[in-house]
C-alpha cells in the first residue's frame, strides 16, 4: 500500500445532472464585527486610519508597478503589428520574472489585467495552475473566459466590466473548444460587413499564466503546440516566473520553446518594495500609528526570514494595529495632531484614569511640584489641558525624530563597513531601542564624516536639505498650534517640530554656503628654534643617534589646519548635536503607549506560530482549546471517553513503539469509549468506524504511516 493511500476507504457520491438554481441578488450584509463595534469611538478611529493607510499602499503599488506594467502593454501591443505575423505558428510570449513572494503577485496581475484592458483588448483570460489540471480544463478555461467571461474573470476579485462587449454566444463550458474560439473570433473580427469592419478593430487575445511553475509541464507543451497551430488567431501569452527564466526553458523541449517569441520582463525586488512601503507609509510623521524598535524588527525578520511577502508584512502590522487599538478608547488619541484636541474633549473620567496608569506617566509625576501632582490627580480639566500639551509634544517630537533618522541616514549610508545599514528601516530599529547617539558605533560615524572630502560632505549636505525641504513643504501650510500652558509645570521647553526643522535647514544652508567657499589648502609651520638647532648640528659628525634626534625633531612641526578641516569640525559637532537631540528613544516620552505599540509578546505569538506545539497541545489536551469541562485532565497521560476519537487514538498510539498493531489499538481504544466488558454488534460497529475515522485524520496530519512489513500494522513517523 502506498503511504499517500489512506488507512480508511470510502465511496462518494457525485449526483450527475444536478441542476443549479438562479442565484437572486442578495443585499449586502454588514460585517457581524463591524455592526458589533462601529459605534465604539476606538473601532472608528481605527477604520479612519487604517482606510488612510490602505489608500496610500494602493498609491504607492500604482506607482512602483507603473514602468513595468507598461513596457508589458507596449509589447502587448507591438504584438499587433504585422511584424510578429510573418513567422506562422510563432507566439508571442512575455516572460515576467516576479520573485518567490506568492502573496503580492495578486496585486501586481490586477493592476496589469486593469491596464491590458484599458489600452490593448477586453479579451484577456487569467487561468491559475489549480483550475489547469489537465489539458481538457485548461483549455475550456481559457476559452470560457475569453469568449463568455470577456467582462468577468474567473477568479476571486477580478471583476473588470467593458461595454464593448455586445456579443455573448450563448456556449456551455462543455462546448468550450479552440475550434469554437477561432469560429467567434471570425464571426466578432473577420467575417463582418464592410460598413462595421471600419468601426471594429481586430484585438489580441492575452492568455495570462500567473504561477508558470506549479503547472504540470506536460500539459502546458501541448497547449503551445495547440495554440502555433491556430495561426489565425492572435494569441500573447504573458508567463508569471518566480525563480528565473530557466524553469521555462526546462519545462519546453526545444521543438515548444521554438514556437514561442519569448521577452523577459523583470518586476522590483522584494526588498526594495518593501523598503519604499515602509518608509512612505509607516516610517513617517504623518502616519499616526507606530511601531516601537522590537515590534519593528520582529516584523521585518518574519519577512526576510520566511516568505519576503510585502503583503504578509503590511496584514502583520495590521493586526498590530488591531491589538493596538482593540477595546481601549484612549488609543482615540492615536490620531493625527489636528484630531488630538477633540478626542481629549471626548474621553470620559474611567479614560482619563487609564492614562493616569500608564508607565511612561509616572517619570512625569515625579518631576512635578506637589501642587500640580494633586491637580493631575483631582482635577480632570487640568489634567486634560496638561493631556493635550503633553500629546502635542509627543507629535512634535515624533516629526523631529524621523527626520533625524533620514539625516542620519544620509549621512551614513556611504560609510565603510555600513554600521548602521544600508536602509532606512535598520536605522529606525536602532534608534527606537536606544539612545543611539551615546553608542560606540555612533562615534565611529561621526569619526568618518570628519574625514570626508569636501566634495562628497557637499553632496551629503544638500541630500539632506533636499529632505528638510520636503518635509517643511507639506507642512508649511499648517498654522501653528496654540496649547494651553501652565506655569506650575516645572518642564523643558519644548523645541521639536517645524520650528526644530527650519533651525536645522538654516544652519545647514550656512554651512554648506561655508564649505563651498571655504579653502582646503593647509601650511605647515616650524619654529626657529628648531631651525636654529638644525644649523648647529648640520657640522656635527654624523651618528645613529643624532640622525634620531633630527628626524625626531622634523616631525615635531605644528600642522595649521585648512579652512575646510575647520568648517568640517564644526559641522560634525552641529551635527552631533542636534541627533542627540532629535533621536531620543520613544520608550522615554511621556505617554508613549498611546502612539506607539510594543507588545511583542502576543505579536510574536500570533504571527509565529509553532504549529507542531499547537498540534500537541489540542491532542493531548483538547480542553485548552475547546473550554469545555468535560475533558479536564488531571495529568497529561489520563484518558477521558469525553475526548474526541482523534484525541484518545493519539494519546494511544503514543504508548505505542515504532510499529502499532491496529487490532490491538482498536482493542485499547475500545477499551476507553466503552469500557463495559458486553458490547452489542451495533455499538462495535460504530466504534470500529469511530476508530477508523480517528485513524484516517492522524494518517492526515502525519503521525502514522502504513507498513510494508506488517500488513496489520502501521508505522509510527514521531518520536
Amino acid at each position: 500500500m502506498e503511504s499517500t493511500v489512506s488507512v480508511s476507504k470510502g465511496v462518494f457520491l457525485f449526483c450527475n445532472g444536478f441542476n443549479k438554481t438562479k442565484q437572486t441578488k442578495k443585499k449586502t450584509k454588514r460585517n457581524p464585527f463591524e455592526a458589533l463595534f462601529t459605534n465604539e469611538p476606538w473601532y472608528t478611529t481605527y477604520k479612519c486610519n487604517w482606510e488612510r493607510i490602505e489608500n496610500q499602499i494602493k498609491d504607492l503599488q500604482n506607482n512602483t508597478y507603473s514602468f513595468l506594467v507598461n513596457d508589458i502593454v507596449n509589447y502587448v501591443k507591438s504584438c499587433e503589428h504585422d511584424e510578429y505575423n510573418t513567422h506562422e505558428g510563432i507566439i508571442p510570449s512575455a516572460t515576467l520574472l516576479t520573485g518567490v513572494n506568492q502573496p503580492d503577485h495578486f496585486n501586481q496581475f490586477v493592476i496589469l489585467i486593469n491596464k491590458i484592458r484599458e489600452d490593448v483588448t477586453p479579451h484577456v483570460a487569467l487561468v491559475n495552475s489549480q483550475d489547469a489540471q489537465t489539458l481538457k480544463t485548461l483549455v475550456e478555461n481559457v476559452v470560457w473566459q475569453l469568449i463568455r467571461g470577456q467582462d468577468v474573470l474567473l477568479k476571486k476579485n477580478f471583476l473588470y466590466y467593458s461595454d464593448e462587449m455586445d456579443y455573448k454566444p450563448k456556449l456551455k463550458k462543455s462546448q468550450c473548444t479552440m475550434r469554437s474560439l477561432l469560429n467567434w473570433y471570425k464571426n466578432k473580427y473577420v467575417d463582418v460587413s464592410p460598413r462595421k469592419s471600419k468601426h471594429s478593430q481586430q484585438r489580441t487575445l492575452v492568455i495570462i499564466l500567473p504561477d508558470f511553475e506549479s503547472f504540470n509541464s506536460n500539459v502546458l507543451q501541448d497547449f503551445v503546440m495547440i495554440i502555433s497551430s491556430y495561426s489565425s488567431l492572435p494569441v500573447v501569452l504573458i508567463f508569471g516566473v518566480a525563480t528565473s527564466v530557466s524553469a521555462l526553458h526546462k519545462s519546453f523541449p526545444y521543438h515548444v520553446s521554438s514556437k514561442l517569441l519569448i521577452r523577459v520582463f523583470h518586476s522590483h525586488p522584494s526588498p526594495v518594495y518593501m523598503n519604499q512601503v515602509l518608509e512612505n507609509i509607516f516610517l513617517t510623521h504623518k502616519s499616526p500609528f507606530h511601531l516601537s524598535g522590537k515590534a519593528f524588527e520582529l516584523l521585518t525578520d518574519v519577512f526576510l526570514f520566511y516568505d519576503f511577502s510585502v503583503t504578509g508584512l503590511i496584514q502583520s502590522i495590521k493586526y498590530c494595529m488591531m491589538e493596538h487599538y482593540y477595546g481601549d478608547n484612549i488609543k482615540t488619541l492615536c490620531c493625527s495632531q489636528d484630531q488630538i484636541d477633540s478626542a481629549i474633549a471626548n474621553l470620559s473620567s474611567d479614560d482619563l484614569e487609564s492614562i493616569r496608569q500608564l508607565l511612561s506617566f509616572r517619570p512625569f509625576l515625579e518631576v512635578q511640584d506637589c501642587q500640580t501632582k494633586i491637580g493631575l490627580f483631582e482635577d480632570d480639566n487640568f489634567f486634560r489641558e496638561v493631556l493635550s500639551k503633553e500629546m502635542h509634544k509627543l507629535h512634535d517630537y515624533i516629526h523631529s525624530f524621523y527626520l533625524c533618522v533620514r539625516l542620519l541616514f544620509n549621512f551614513v549610508k556611504d560609510l565603510p563597513k555600513n554600521i548602521f545599514g544600508k536602509t532606512i528601516r535598520e536605522i529606525y530599529a536602532k534608534c527606537s531601542m536606544e539612545h543611539i547617539t551615546s553608542t560606540q558605533p555612533f562615534k565611529d560615524c561621526m569619526q568618518l564624516i570628519s574625514f570626508q572630502s569636501q566634495l562628497k560632505l557637499v553632496d551629503n549636505i544638500k541630500n539632506a536639505l533636499k529632505e528638510i525641504n520636503s518635509l517643511i513643504k507639506i507642512d508649511s501650510t499648517k498654522p501653528l498650534r496654540s496649547t494651553p500652558t501652565k506655569n506650575n509645570i516645572n518642564v523643558a521647553a519644548n523645541e521639536l517640530g517645524i520650528n526644530f526643522s527650519k533651525t536645522i535647514r538654516v544652519h545647514m544652508m550656512t554651512f554648506l554656503r561655508q564649505i563651498e567657499n571655504a579653502n582646503s589648502e593647509s601650511t605647515v609651520f616650524s619654529s626657529e628654534a628648531d631651525t636654529e638647532i638644525n644649523m648647529e648640528t648640520e657640522n656635527v659628525p654624523a651618528s645613529r643617534y643624532k640622525l634620531k634626534e633630527k628626524l625626531l625633531r622634523a616631525t615635531r612641526v605644528e600642522k595649521i589646519h585648512s579652512e575646510f578641516e575647520l568648517i568640517r569640525s564644526r559641522f560634525v559637532s552641529y551635527l552631533e548635536e542636534i541627533l542627540s537631540k532629535g533621536l531620543q528613544p520613544p520608550h522615554k516620552q511621556t505617554f508613549n503607549e498611546i502612539m506607539f505599540f510594543g507588545d511583542v509578546a502576543s505579536v510574536r505569538k500570533q504571527i509565529v506560530g509553532s504549529p507542531r506545539g499547537a498540534l500537541h497541545t489540542a491532542l493531548s489536551n483538547p480542553a485548552h482549546y475547546l473550554q469545555c469541562s468535560c475533558c479536564n485532565i488531571q495529568s497529561t497521560d489520563s484518558i477521558m471517553a469525553s475526548m474526541p476519537d482523534v484525541c484518545i487514538a493519539y494519546k494511544l498510539h503514543r504508548e505505542c513503539g515504532k510499529h502499532i498493531n491496529v487490532y490491538d489499538w482498536l482493542q485499547a481504544f475500545t477499551a476507553v469509549v466503552h469500557p463495559e466488558p458486553d458490547i452489542p454488534t451495533d455499538d462495535d460497529t460504530k466504534i470500529q468506524l469511530r476508530f477508523q475515522r480517528a485513524v484516517a485524520e492522524l494518517q492526515f496530519l502525519g503521525f502514522i504511516k502504513s507498513s510494508k512489513r506488517k500488513t496489520d500494522h502501521v508505522m509510527r513517523l514521531t518520536w
